[in-house]
């Protein structure tokens, strides 16, 4: 979802008067994308026994100096985009925030969907959802996409419910904005964000068990320390993936292991994973692959 307007049913809007917080798809991964297919489409030209012809052929490059200085120009082009991004991310707070790595969800989407087949969004739909569901970064992925998008409904209603199904606990949901009536299209997104829902209170109570502390330790701490109930602050990301439970687990260390209040300030490396629970087999050998 690049957009917020009639034309996808104010959908963030929605989203959110539900009580979902929603992390868009922002223009900036596009550009990362076209950039990544250009880089990629050289290296395998470059291999071909004889430089081809067509569009994006190499045929009028003068040897593997010309190669080098495309990939050196898109290499650069790539930093300072991601440069230029930091530098309007960084005054309004955005200071923990990174944009995907699109080799990354290339290697982890190639299983499944090749990264030769290109249209709409390619192969980042299905690697985008492996992200989410390893990397704990969201309990739900939705894909918007207009009515008759046939590059993502091969995606969404084909290949998506293969990885559904190899990864457990993931919640996709596929919409098309087919100019139809809201109450339809609401409908549909009200079910899966009834599963995320439940998904994000029984994490949240695996979070309390895990950390030792009680939902009454929480909020009593919150009301005497009102700046980490405040809607600008954000939580380091732990293994969770809802932004109540990383909360708990921030606080935690808080906590007197029998009473409940400590130190103002959390110790020193407070916030790194306290090792994390393996799942299936494809979430292993994901998380080796992303390096999580």
């Amino acid at each position: 979802m690049t957009t917020e307007g009639d034309g996808n049913y104010h959908l963030q809007h929605f989203l959110e008067s539900e009580g979902a917080e929603c992390d868009i798809q922002l223009t900036t991964a596009w550009l990362l994308y076209n950039i990544w297919e250009v880089a990629r489409d050289t290296r395998e030209r470059d291999t071909l026994r004889q430089a081809d012809t067509a569009k994006s052929g190499l045929a009028d490059f003068q040897g593997e100096f010309d190669i080098a200085k495309r990939q050196a120009s898109l290499h650069l082009a790539e930093w300072a985009l991601r440069i230029g991004f930091q530098m309007f991310a960084m005054p309004p707070g955005l200071h923990g925030y990174h944009l995907p790595d699109m080799n990354a969800i290339a290697e982890v989407a190639d299983e499944y969907y090749s990264n030769d087949l290109r249209g709409g969004e390619g192969h980042m739909e299905v690697g985008k959802l492996i992200c989410n569901v390893v990397g704990k970064k969201a309990h739900m992925t939705l894909s918007v996409k207009p009515f008759g998008c046939m590059p993502s409904s091969s995606v969404s209603d084909g290949v998506q419910s293969l990885i559904t199904s190899k990864f457990p606990g993931s919640i996709y949901c596929a919409v098309e904005t087919s100019g139809d009536g809201a109450t339809n299209f609401y409908s549909r997104v009200q079910m899966f964000l009834y599963k995320a829902r439940i998904a994000a209170e029984q994490e949240l109570e695996a979070t309390f068990l895990a950390t030792g502390v009680t939902r009454a330790e929480v909020e009593a701490f919150l009301v005497k320390n009102p700046e980490y109930a405040s809607a600008l602050h954000h939580s380091p990301h732990s293994h969770y993936a809802g932004e109540a439970a990383n909360l708990v687990d921030e606080l935690a260390p808080h906590q007197d292991d029998a009473h409940g209040a400590r130190d103002a300030k959390p110790p020193e490396g407070w916030h790194q994973r306290r090792g994390r629970r393996e799942g299936p087999a494809e979430d292993r050998q994901a998380r080796r692959r992303l390096a999580l």
